[in-house]
């Protein structure tokens, strides 16, 4: 019997589908059980909802389509994974609408 070193149990009812959902990702993403599932549920619901720093994380939902191609991008060497590839698209928008601001701020003194 495996004892487990988390004091707190809780009770969750669910519908037959989410549990049949909850047990495909066991069997498909190899987690032990469905409560290794909910306890990285929860672990990541709370570190995007508990925010401390700078920054925070946010959900980003793609088109299956459009992962498939960063994915593409990522076999190529593009980016170590897809979380550090959106960064870099992210930045690189980030940087262009900057610079496109720098040069109509720099249009207009030249103006004057």
């Amino acid at each position: 019997m495996k004892i487990l070193s988390v004091p707190f149990r809780i009770t969750v009812r669910l519908t037959k589908e989410t549990m049949g959902q909850l047990e495909e990702l066991v069997e498909n993403f190899q987690y032990e059980t469905v409560s290794d599932v909910v306890r990285r549920a929860i672990d990541e619901f709370i570190e995007r909802n508990y925010r401390k720093g700078p920054t925070s994380k946010v959900d980003l939902v793609l088109p299956k389509k459009m992962i498939a191609e960063l994915e593409t991008e990522i076999d190529q060497g593009t980016a170590i994974s897809l979380d550090d590839l959106i960064r870099v698209i992210l930045r690189d928008y980030t940087l262009n609408k900057i610079n496109k601001e720098i040069k109509e701020i720099s249009k207009e003194e030249n103006v004057k």
